[in-house]
Parts: C-alpha cells; structure tokens; sequence
C-alpha cells in the first residue's frame, strides 16, 4: 500500500498493551500471572488449571475476563481492579514517543480490552498521557472484547470518524481484521513474519517508533 496515504489521515487508534510500549517490558506478562492468581483464589482451583482456563477462555472469548463472566458470575470491577495493580517501573518516559506520536494531525485514541484508569496509568508512565483525546476501554465496548467488530464500528459511528481517516495500530493481528472490514488502514506492530493469508494488514513494523517514523515521513 502507498505511504502517502497517511497524508489524508486525520483519526489514530492505538491498541494499548504490547503496543504503545514493547513487550520486553514485560508489563503484560505481569497481568497474565495476576489473572491466573484470581482465578485460582476465585473457584478454588490450582494455579495450573487456573492458566488452562484462562487461556481457553482468551482463545474462545477474546478475553480471559468474558468467559469469567459468562460462566462464572464474576464482577468485573473487581476482576480488572485485581489484575491491573501491576508495577509499572519497566515503563519510562519516551520523549521520542511523545515527539512522534504529537506530530500526527487530528485525534489520538487509545482502544483498548483493558481498562481506563490502569490504561491512564500506563499513558501517565511513558509520558505521553496528554497527547490522547479519549480512551475506548473494554466498559466502554460493553464488556465485548476485540476481535468483535462491533465495539469498533459503534466507536467509529458515535464520535462520527470516517473510517477511511483512520489509522489503526495493534499487536495482535487478528485484531486488525474488524478494522480492515470497516475500511481502517490497519498496522501491525510485531516481530512476526509477513503471510500472504494476512491480507486485513496494510503495514507492517516491528516497534511502534518505526511506524511512526515512516508515518511522520509521508504526512
């Protein structure tokens, strides 16, 4: 796809975990530990069969937390409160991520299966936290998790973006594929491979600055 395309976009959306920051920070990976810990404490069973379920229910669901709710009666609140007292020190502030992601014309949106206040504290760590006009969390989307498509199209449709002026970054491909069907120009932030199958994804960058330093170069 040509770069310049970048040029007529007004509208960027950010996935938040394993994007907006690397992975190497090791951040999410404290979130997986605490989820399995919950579980395990929630319905009384161990630790290893609290992963197995976990995962299931990611895998199924989108979301470890929705299969919970489902099957489960758990409070969200509580749930997301719990996994998201995570320390933070790993994150530092990122003026060269600052500077890149303020050069980009019109609104940056954080969308995220996360939570707001634990999204905020993340923005807040890297130093960027001011630059983001809204951030679209997993109350916001009704407790349907990405990979729906509907949460995205009911975003795009309340704050009246076109979908065509919108730019859209995630980790996890399968995720891009709702914004490819709405018509987003979709990037994924990974080391992975290209495959010919992953036709929904327009860009692809190993770290989000070399996203947006091509980006920042094409605008």
């Amino acid at each position: 796809m040509d770069s310049n395309i970048f040029k007529k976009k007004s509208v960027w959306i950010f996935d938040l975990d394993n994007t907006i920051y690397e992975p190497e920070t090791k951040i999410f990976s404290q979130i997986d530990e605490k989820m399995k810990t919950f579980i395990s404490e929630k319905i009384f069973i161990s630790k290893e069969e609290a992963l197995i379920l976990q995962k299931k229910y990611y895998k199924k669901y989108g979301t470890t937390l929705f299969g919970l709710m489902k099957h489960h009666d758990i409070n969200p609140d509580e749930f997301l409160d719990f996994v998201h007292n995570i320390d933070l020190e790993n994150l530092k502030k990122n003026p060269t991520l600052h500077k890149m992601i303020k050069i980009l014309p019109g609104e940056k949106i954080i969308y995220t299966n996360g939570e707001r206040k634990y999204a905020k504290k993340v923005l807040d760590a890297l130093g960027i936290k001011d630059l983001f006009k809204d951030i679209w969390d997993i109350k916001s989307s009704n407790f349907i998790p990405k990979p729906e498509i509907n949460p995205l199209k009911n975003y795009l449709f309340e704050r009246s973006f076109k979908a065509e002026n919108c730019v859209y970054f995630e980790d996890l491909k399968k995720n891009l594929l709702p914004g490819h069907q709405l018509g987003l120009t979709t990037i994924h932030i990974s080391n992975e491979a290209s495959n010919e199958s992953d036709f929904y994804i327009d860009f692809r960058f190993k770290t989000i600055i070399s996203a947006l330093d091509m980006i920042n170069k094409n605008i």
